[in-house]
């Protein structure tokens, strides 16, 4: 089964607009956290 997963996401990942996709979608994590880490309003902060 593991080794059924790690084929799919390869195959997935094989596209260059899966890839750009992939890309994208971790900068926008990476920037959400460090917007979350380092504030830069930090009276703008949306409620918890």
């Amino acid at each position: 089964m593991k080794k059924w997963i790690g084929a799919a996401i390869a195959n997935w990942f094989r596209k260059p607009e899966n890839r750009e996709k992939a890309k994208r979608a971790a900068k926008q994590a990476y920037d959400r956290y460090q917007d979350r880490k380092n504030p830069r309003n930090p009276g703008n902060r949306p409620p918890r």
